[in-house]
């Protein structure tokens, strides 16, 4: 076989060109590879300045909130945790009252029990002495009062506090309910007849004296004995990267500090190295804005770094008006981003490095690989060019085989149509000659009727004439131009090749046309219709006692016509129905059918027409009637 001189190209082609391909990518990618590394190491930089910004405070921000939400917590509990103390306190003077009751009940008076329970109880202190006991019974009257000895037996009852409330009462009720409570007033601190503080009691029922032993806390107290506790705890907390946790109150005094020299100092109104009142500004920060971060300059430096630029994280207390927070040095900070850079630098040259040896690799592989598929192509071409050309020739065979067997059994469809199309008019012209003869013998022949006989032949010889143009027109292989038709002349013309065989088998057909002007191959439409409507024949006539029915629509929708014609014949089967386009598939006897008719038929279509054909079952309403069968829809593109 002999290789032309466009093939000689292809193969030259198929051998270089993935070779020269091959390394022109490599070269793009590589380039496109090291500017986007450039890039990415650029933001890479970037991103890690500002990660690292975002990760540092984040770290502070949360070390602090933590402190935060300790403290809130705590606060926030310092009621609840005052009840349980004092209750627990009245608990335990009720014990010790009730043993000391216990062990003495049968040998000493009221009296006498109620001397040893006030010696007993009176003597116990507790909160650095500010915790007491006292006793009072049914009537108001102080029975036990150690701080201030002046209240004993001397009646209470209509005491009230800063606001008006005679908690005394509530005492002589708790008497009465032999009950337990807790109570809430405002009341003077010991030393100090000028100003009320609010307090928490709780008062206890005693039975064998009628009496009600309670205790109670002034909850500024609780708070601050809570505030030495917590400060205590933050200052064992430990800030990361040698930072500290610092601590004021909103007067600028240092409640909590790396620095133990300088806890108990006030600081407002001490200048850095720059003149500015640093811990007034933090201070008014904190209570402007309630939490934030603040950069600032400091002169307490843990690490003697050279520059004091420093972020802090900064929140406020509500009530207890203390100022939390912790930051980093932006010193530290920028070596740690330097360093990073560096590692970076490193990173990025080293594996620039490996990409260009990698890529020459590569490059090398794919062009070895490239000339040994593009040899393996070229030895194959040579293969496939041979067997695609007797492929070819078996399709087209194939194809010419299809074409005449359609065009063969068109023709005996034809055949059968001209039959039936003549049998009538013949007749016709049998039946009036056979009279014109014995009307002559008869001697009966009038000359008006020899010329209504004569016109009578003419017009079945006419319609005969028309009939043989018909099917000329039909069968001329030359008759494939395209040219604009009307589609109603169209679907007359393919009704009068097969209604003498449609009025034989009594097939109703309803026509509902839209008329309108195609542009396309009328010979070509006219044979597809043909054989949609002898597919449909073929089928209702296998239909006994029921109606026959041809339903043929017509309708332009958005750019495209569609013709759609439907029959009640039952409809395809579904386990066939996406096979009806195959070539020689057919569910007819060998007798009855090709089965290439609706395979040439979508062939035409798609082709020749620029259009689809489409089948489906439908169930559909007629005069009452519901009836289900196939529809076929012929979709031509308007151009």
């Amino acid at each position: 076989m002999k290789i032309t001189n466009d093939e000689k190209n292809i193969l030259n082609i198929i051998k270089f060109s993935p070779i020269i391909l091959v390394i022109l990518v490599s070269l793009f990618v590589s380039n496109i590879y090291l500017t986007k590394m450039e890039e990415a190491f650029t933001k890479e930089i970037k991103l890690t300045k500002q990660k690292y910004l975002i990760e540092n405070k984040q770290i502070i921000k949360s070390k602090i909130d933590n402190i935060y939400n300790l403290i809130t917590y705590e606060k926030d509990k310092s009621e609840q945790l005052l009840k349980a103390q004092i209750k627990n306190r009245v608990y335990e003077a009720h014990a010790i009252a009730t043993n000391i009751y216990e062990e003495t009940k049968d040998y000493i008076n009221k009296e006498e029990l109620l001397s040893i329970i006030k010696k007993v109880l009176g003597s116990i202190k507790y909160n650095n002495g500010r915790g007491y006991f006292f006793i009072d019974d049914v009537n108001g009257i102080g029975i036990l009062q150690p701080l201030n000895k002046s209240l004993e037996n001397k009646n209470k009852l209509e005491f009230k506090d800063a606001k008006g409330y005679q908690f005394v009462k509530t005492i002589v009720q708790t008497i009465k309910d032999k009950s337990e409570r807790y109570d809430t007033y405002y009341w003077f601190k010991p030393n100090n007849n000028k100003d009320t503080y609010k307090k928490i009691s709780f008062y206890k029922y005693f039975e064998p004296l009628n009496v009600a032993i309670g205790t109670g806390e002034y909850i500024d107290d609780f708070e601050n004995d809570l505030k030495i506790e917590l400060l205590l705890k933050i200052k064992k907390i430990k800030a990361e990267n040698n930072s500290y946790i610092f601590i004021f109150d909103d007067k600028g005094t240092v409640l909590s500090h790396y620095k133990d020299s300088l806890v108990g100092t006030n600081r407002y109104n001490i200048k850095n190295n720059l003149g500015k009142y640093v811990i007034k500004d933090v201070i008014n920060f904190a209570k402007e804005n309630k939490k934030g971060f603040m950069r600032y300059i400091t002169e307490v430096n843990p690490e003697n770094l050279e520059k004091q630029d420093k972020i802090s994280y900064i929140r406020f207390v509500d009530n207890w008006n203390w100022v939390i927070g912790t930051g980093f040095f932006l010193e530290k900070f920028n070596k740690e981003i330097e360093q990073k850079t560096k590692n970076l630098l490193s990173s990025k040259e080293k594996s620039i490095r490996e990409i260009i040896l990698l890529s020459i690799f590569i490059t090398a592989v794919f062009i070895l690989l490239s000339f040994y598929i593009s040899r393996k192509i070229s030895q194959k071409f040579i293969i496939y060019r041979s067997k695609i050309e007797d492929e070819n020739n078996k399709a087209i065979e194939k194809e010419r085989l299809l074409i005449q067997q359609s065009k063969m059994a068109a023709m005996g469809e034809m055949i059968g149509n001209i039959a039936h199309q003549w049998r009538q008019p013949l007749s016709a012209i049998s039946a009036t000659a056979t009279g014109l003869k014995i009307q002559k013998e008869l001697d009966c022949l009038s000359p008006d009727e020899i010329d209504s006989s004569l016109t009578a032949i003419n017009n079945s010889v006419q319609y005969l004439s028309k009939t043989i143009d018909d099917f000329r027109g039909f069968l001329n292989p030359n008759n494939k131009d395209r040219k604009n038709f009307m589609i109603s002349d169209s679907v007359d013309k393919a009704l009068n090749l097969v209604s003498s065989q449609f009025a034989a088998k009594e097939i109703e057909v309803i026509k509902d046309i839209e008329e309108y002007e195609l542009f396309s191959i009328e010979n070509e439409l006219v044979q597809v219709l043909i054989n949609i409507f002898n597919n449909s024949k073929d089928i209702l006539i296998s239909k006994e006692n029921q109606k026959r029915l041809i339903f043929i629509k017509t309708y332009k929708k958005n750019n495209s016509f569609y013709i759609e014609i439907k029959d009640n014949g039952g409809g395809i089967k579904d386990s066939i129905i996406e096979r009806i386009f195959e070539p020689y598939f057919t569910t007819k006897h060998q007798s009855q059918g090709t089965g290439i008719g609706l395979y040439m038929s979508q062939e035409i279509v798609r082709n020749h027409l620029n259009g689809t054909l489409m089948v489906e079952n439908v169930t559909y309403i007629y005069k009452d009637i519901e009836y289900t069968g196939a529809k076929f829809t012929i979709e031509i593109i308007i151009v």
